[in-house]
C-alpha cells in the first residue's frame, strides 16, 4: 500500500508542479514543491527584489569583486574532484543565483516570500517562523529501550511528544560521535541537542534521539543503523502517537551517517515494508571519515545504490568552516561527495556561513561558529558552565535560522502542508538580521530537483 502511496505521490506532485509553472503562486497539493527555480537568487527573494533587481544586484556584485563563496575556483576544483555529476544534471546554486536564470526570474516574481519579522540574530525569532516557537506543549519526556542481550545500555532513545492530542508525524535523530549524553559530570541521555529536539517536537512532531553507540571504541555504523530501523519499529509501535507511516530522519555528524545508512536499509532491503521509508532526511555536518580505530565503512557506494525513484529527500547541511567534516576536501568523503553519490531527483546541499574570518557576513560580537559543532544546543547563552565544556555550542543564529528553521521547514512541508521556502525554497538562506543590519546569508551550494520536485 505504501508503495503506491509513493508512485501516487510523485505522479501528484509532478502534476503540481506544471500548473505552478503555467502560473499557479502556490501548489495546490501539499507535499508537492515549486519547480527547482524556487530555490532561487534566495537572499534577493528574500528582500523582495524582482528578477531583474536580482540581475541588477549580481552585476554590481561582480564588479565590485563581492562573492557568497570566497575563493569559488578552489571550491569548484575541490567539488570537481569530488566527482560532483556536471551542470546539466543538478542545478548549481552560487552567488545567489541558480544556473537556468530566466526560471529564476520568471518564479521569483510569482513567488509571494513570507515576511521575517524580528529576525535578530541574536533572537529567536516569532512564529509562523520555523525557529519560532512551536504551538504544542510537550509531555514528559519518555525514555524508551528498544533491544535486550549484549550492550543493551546503550539501545535506549529519548522520546519528546506534542501534550496535544493527537498522531503526530516522526522524527529519529541519531546524535553525534559519543554526544548521545552529556551535559557534566552526570552524563544526561539527550542533553547536548535537548534544546533543538524540544523545539522541533513542539511544532507538531514525535521526536527521539537513538542512542547508537556500545562505546567510544565503536565504529561498526552498518549494526547502528540496523539499531536505529530497531527503534523506528518500538517506537511506531509503543507511542500511540506516533505516526508509523510519516518518518523522517535526521542525524548529526556520525549520526547523520547512521541516518543515511538506515535509509539505504529501509529502502533497498525492507522489500516487505516491515517498516514505513524516511520521506526526508536532514543530515547536519556529515562525517564519513576513516576514524582512528575500528573498520572503516564507506558510505558512498551505498548512497549510489539507494533506489532514485523512492520518495525520499536529502538534504545535507553543512557548515562552512568545519574542520572535523570538511565537505569539500576531495580526500574526505563527506557531504559533497555523498551528494555526489546519490542518483536521486531529490537533493540539496546547503552550507552555513558564521560572522569569523573569511566569511561573507560582517562580523559580530559574539562570533558566529560555523563550526563542526554549530548544532550541539546544551545551554541558553554563551559563558556558562556548560559553554567550557563545549565551547560554541550556545544557542544562536546558526541555530535558529539555520538548523532549526531547514528542520522543521522541512519536515512542515512533507507533514503538514507547510511553506516550502522555508525548506526548499528562497528563504534557506536568510540567516537573521546581522548587528551592522544585513542578513546573514547562508548557500545553497548545490541542488538537484532536476525540474521534477
Amino acid at each position: 500500500m505504501r508503495r503506491l502511496e509513493r508512485v501516487m505521490t510523485r505522479v501528484l506532485g509532478t502534476v503540481a508542479l506544471f500548473l505552478a509553472l503555467l502560473g499557479c503562486s502556490e501548489p495546490p497539493l501539499a507535499g508537492a514543491s515549486k519547480a527547482k527555480g524556487d530555490a532561487v537568487a534566495d537572499v534577493a527573494a528574500t528582500e523582495g527584489l524582482s528578477g531583474s533587481e536580482v540581475a541588477e544586484q549580481d552585476a554590481g556584485d561582480a564588479a565590485n569583486g563581492d562573492s557568497d563563496h570566497g575563493d569559488t575556483a578552489q571550491s569548484e576544483e575541490a567539488i570537481e574532484d569530488a566527482s560532483v555529476p556536471p551542470a546539466d544534471e543538478v542545478t548549481v546554486v552560487q552567488d545567489g543565483q541558480d544556473a537556468d536564470t530566466d526560471l529564476v526570474a520568471e518564479v521569483t516574481d510569482a513567488v509571494s516570500v513570507p515576511a521575517c519579522v524580528g529576525c535578530d540574530w541574536q533572537q529567536q525569532p516569532p512564529a509562523p517562523h520555523p525557529g519560532g516557537k512551536g504551538p504544542h506543549p510537550l509531555s514528559a519526556k519518555q525514555t524508551l529501550a528498544y533491544g535486550s542481550g549484549f550492550g543493551q545500555g546503550y539501545k535506549q532513545m529519548l522520546v519528546y511528544a506534542p501534550l496535544t492530542a493527537g498522531v503526530w508525524p516522526v522524527l529519529l535523530f541519531v546524535p553525534g560521535k559519543q554526544l548521545a549524553s552529556g551535559g557534566g559530570l552526570v552524563p544526561k541521555l539527550g542533553y547536548p541537542y535537548d534544546a533543538l529536539l524540544q523545539h522541533v517536537a513542539s511544532h507538531g512532531f514525535v521526536v527521539a534521539l537513538v542512542s547508537v553507540e556500545q562505546s567510544a571504541l565503536d565504529a561498526d555504523h552498518q549494526r547502528m543503523a540496523d539499531d536505529m530501523l530497531a527503534a523506528q519499529a518500538v517506537l511506531t509501535s509503543k507511542v500511540t502517537t506516533a505516526d508509523g507511516d510519516k518518518v523522517a530522519y535526521a542525524g548529526h555528524s556520525m549520526g547523520a551517517k547512521v541516518a543515511l545508512l538506515a535509509a539505504y536499509k529501509a529502502i533497498n532491503l525492507d522489500t516487505l515494508d516491515k517498516i514505513a521509508d524516511p520521506v526526508a532526511l536532514i543530515l547536519f555536518a556529515i562525517s564519513n571519515d576513516p576514524p582512528p580505530i575500528g573498520t572503516y565503512q564507506d558510505a558512498v557506494p551505498l548512497a549510489k545504490q539507494l533506489v532514485p525513484s523512492a520518495a525520499t529527500w536529502y538534504t545535507f547541511v553543512q557548515a562552512h568552516d568545519d574542520a572535523v567534516a570538511p565537505y569539500l576536501d576531495a580526500k574526505k568523503p563527506n557531504a559533497a561527495a555523498l551528494y555526489a553519490a546519490l542518483q536521486t531527483e531529490h537533493k540539496q546541499l546547503l552550507v552555513l556561513h558564521g560572522t569569523g574570518a573569511g566569511d561573507p557576513n560582517d562580523p559580530s560580537t559574539p562570533e558566529l561558529h560555523d563550526d563542526h559543532a554549530w548544532p550541539l544546543t546544551v545551554e541558553g547563552k554563551p559563558g556558562s558552565l556548560a559553554d567550557f565544556a563545549m565551547p560554541d555550542s550556545h544557542l544562536d543564529a546558526l541555530d535558529w535560522y539555520g538548523s532549526w528553521k531547514i528542520l522543521v521547514g522541512v519536515l512542515r512541508f512533507h507533514f503538514q502542508a507547510g511553506d516550502p521556502q522555508w525548506g526548499y525554497g528562497a528563504l534557506r538562506t536568510h540567516g537573521g538580521v546581522g548587528p551592522q543590519g544585513k542578513v546573514i546569508t547562508h548557500e545553497v551550494y548545490q541542488q538537484g530537483w532536476k525540474g521534477n520536485p
